[in-house]
């Protein structure tokens, strides 16, 4: 059979499928040609190929050898708790999983590990493997940070390339309020984007050509770390302050109507979750999270929506930006934010008692 490549778009991710066409042409493993990978060493390179299906796993295992890693550093993992144990410990350079017998298990193993719940590398380099050309199981499995998902069969050369891809042109990380992983966005989404792109650290690519610059140390995985706290801090006050305008221009077009339920349920978990992950901020950064908590116990407590309520939670959004970004002018953007708040909540709770 020939295999060749298709292009997916679904839900502005860019999924690369393959399309299989039956044919007479087509490469037996023994055929299949790595002297492109000659500047390359993979003889280091700790894999780890998590497989179930034992009728398989001797041609998945083959593969790797094929391209060129070493069976003794290709190891290979048929049970879960044994994938799970080999993650945590953190001396994995690439994962390889096979999806079709646990699809549901293995998208949120990688999505844990994109968050950094499972291991100590969130940034570890991720292909998924799968016999089936299933959108929706590789859509899923995309969205949930996987950097690759190969259709089986396909040729030594694909694979090859596709790997060599990771290792010279793996696609920078993106977070979102619940997204860490590879971009995938449109062009034009992207050029919008105030906060953008950032390179992880690749073992994979550091094993095989030495860039140290690649090496996924303490040092490096600390900066990456830190990096995703900032973005997922600012996604999420961006957030806030998107739904708190909705919210403000609901009130003024239906004023006295019964808010929403689920964009107020959204607001709640995002002022919690902006006041959890500011724990140990400045004093400005705690004072003005406490004040949005307040805001919006008192948006709860009402009985139908109040434009001023929402305008000041936005405003209080607007502040935390300021801070986060070190506007100049961010400090007295907060001190009045703050004095405003408790002025006004202050005088609703008079008013309601």
């Amino acid at each position: 059979m020939i295999v060749t490549i298709a292009k997916n778009n679904v839900e502005d991710w860019d999924c690369l499928l393959l399309k299989i066409i039956p044919g007479t042409a087509g490469h037996s493993i023994g055929s299949w040609n790595v002297s492109d990978n000659g500047r390359r060493d993979y003889t280091d390179v700790n894999v780890a190929l998590f497989n179930e299906l034992a009728r398989t796993r001797g041609i998945l295992r083959d593969s790797f050898r094929n391209i060129g890693f070493r069976p003794a550093n290709t190891h290979v993992l048929a049970l879960p708790d044994k994938l799970i144990f080999s993650i945590s410990r953190g001396d994995i350079d690439f994962l390889v999983l096979e999806a079709d017998e646990r699809p549901g298990e293995m998208c949120e193993l990688v999505r844990d590990i994109r968050l950094g719940k499972i291991g100590p590398n969130p940034y570890l380099v991720i292909s998924v493997i799968t016999w089936r050309a299933d959108n929706l199981l590789i859509t899923n499995f995309i969205n949930a940070g996987a950097d690759d998902v190969i259709i089986m069969p396909a040729s030594v050369g694909f694979a090859s390339g596709r790997v060599n891809q990771l290792i010279d042109d793996r696609r920078e990380f993106v977070v979102t309020t619940g997204y860490v992983g590879p971009d995938r966005r449109s062009r034009s989404r992207i050029t919008i984007d105030e906060l953008g792109t950032f390179a992880v650290p690749n073992g994979l690519r550091y094993k095989t050509t030495g860039d140290e610059s690649a090496k996924p140390n303490s040092a490096a995985l600390k900066r990456a770390n830190r990096i995703v706290k900032e973005h997922r801090l600012r996604r999420l006050t961006l957030r806030l302050e998107q739904l708190a305008a909705e919210g403000e221009r609901f009130a003024t077009e239906q004023p006295g109507a019964p808010l929403p339920t689920v964009p107020l349920t959204e607001l709640l978990d995002l002022t919690e979750d902006i006041e959890k992950r500011s724990h140990g901020a400045s004093t400005s950064v705690t004072e003005l999270t406490a004040s949005m908590g307040s805001i919006m116990q008192a948006i709860v407590r009402e009985s139908s929506a109040s434009a001023d309520m929402f305008a000041l939670l936005k405003v209080h959004g607007q502040a935390l930006l300021s801070l986060q970004r070190g506007d100049e002018d961010a400090t007295e953007l907060v001190v009045r934010a703050v004095k405003t708040a408790k002025q006004v909540v202050e005088k609703r709770s008079q008013a309601a008692s």
